[in-house]
């Protein structure tokens, strides 16, 4: 006898129902028709785009500016109109660059490789970012762990500064979502979410928790 619609499934059938499912990311194998589509789209909004990203090359406040507007259009024409915008005003991005809703840079100076995705509400510092790249949703890239100096105790820590420097993640990384970055990443390597990386991570490594440690090396095969 099968469930009605209104009868509870047993413990059994609800299980055989949670299972995993295959999943293909159509990023990284679109169609033809896809890649002419999204190149042709591109092209169509270089009128508007090209000229806001010269005109936020003049600073750091207008590039912001402009990047933060351009973050809240919804995911299609977002996506384009993000990549377009960051191919002429940051100093490099590749090809095929996902950076969808919300996600923002907050340097011109940043440089991000090809077939990159930057997950929802994503900010990102001063970075290099490989190819095959994937940060996943609200993790915070940070230009080290030096934001605020905190020395002096007679001056406010508002009021002292801070330092920051690039960061790079390498090529073939995987960022967890909520995940915060201070230091390098090592080509290969995996950031569990939630993590809080304050030291370099190794090539090929899992590394987990606030501070990050690490798991183990990925393996070879």
């Amino acid at each position: 006898m099968t469930p009605g619609k209104d009868e509870p499934k047993t413990g059994a059938e609800s299980q055989a129902g949670s299972r995993y499912k295959d999943v293909e990311y159509l990023q990284f194998k679109p169609s033809p028709a896809v890649r002419w589509t999204m190149a042709a789209l591109g092209i169509l909004s270089w009128p508007l785009i090209v000229p806001l990203a010269l005109f936020s090359r003049l600073s750091d406040i207008i590039f912001r500016t402009c990047a933060e507007a351009l973050s809240l259009v919804p995911y299609f024409p977002g996506v384009i109109l993000r990549h377009e915008f960051y191919r002429f005003a940051l100093k490099r991005c590749g090809r095929n660059v996902v950076i969808e809703f919300g996600a923002v840079f907050l340097y011109r100076a940043s440089t991000v490789g090809n077939n990159v995705l930057i997950g929802r509400y994503s900010i990102v510092h001063e970075y290099d970012i490989g190819n095959y790249v994937l940060i996943g949703e609200r993790c915070t890239l940070l230009s080290g762990s030096r934001q605020h100096r905190h020395e002096r105790r007679d001056l406010p820590m508002a009021l002292q500064g801070g330092e920051r420097r690039r960061i790079r993640i390498a090529d073939d990384c995987w960022i967890g979502s909520h995940s915060v970055i201070m230091d390098d990443i090592g080509a290969g390597s995996i950031v569990a979410a939630a993590s809080v990386v304050n030291r370099p991570v190794e090539p090929a490594t899992i590394v987990a928790g606030a501070p990050a440690q690490l798991i183990r090396a990925r393996s070879s095969g």
